[in-house]
């Protein structure tokens, strides 16, 4: 859509890097920053179904950024000044940034698991509902 998406994936090695993914038999590791500021860390879940989803809104100020765990799922982004959407497909080891102006939704297409983390302390005043999500049935 534009810069205010960022898409990557984390790169699955053994190697040393400051993001990775390390897969191996005994479980995953996944070095998501390294060096990045942080003061907001959250974890959330989301099941699929009809109603379920996590967002719905949009941000002035706020740059939020998003790991997925586990499971598969829909990113739903919006531009308000244009209308224009977009649909993301998400599964284990993308990250999401979405910077403010952006507004987004995710949905589970199956069960998801989501670290959510971002610079600065949550505000309330800053997650604006984005009308045009409030009328989609999934």
């Amino acid at each position: 859509m534009d810069e205010r998406l960022l898409l990557s994936r984390l790169p699955e090695t053994e190697a040393f890097a400051r993001q990775k993914r390390l897969i191996q038999e005994r479980g995953e590791l996944a070095l998501i920053e390294d060096g990045q500021r942080l003061d907001h860390l959250a974890y959330f879940s989301l099941l699929p179904g009809e109603g379920r989803f996590r967002g719905g809104h949009v941000h002035r100020i706020k740059t939020e950024h998003f790991y997925i765990i586990a499971g598969k799922g829909l990113l739903r982004t919006a531009d308000p000044q244009t209308g224009q959407t977009r649909e993301t497909p998400l599964e284990p080891g993308m990250k999401v940034t979405v910077r403010p102006g952006l507004a987004h939704r995710f949905e589970a297409l199956e069960p998801l698991q989501v670290i959510e983390y971002y610079e600065g302390v949550y505000d309330p005043t800053d997650d604006v509902p984005y009308p045009a999500f409030a009328g989609l049935k999934k």
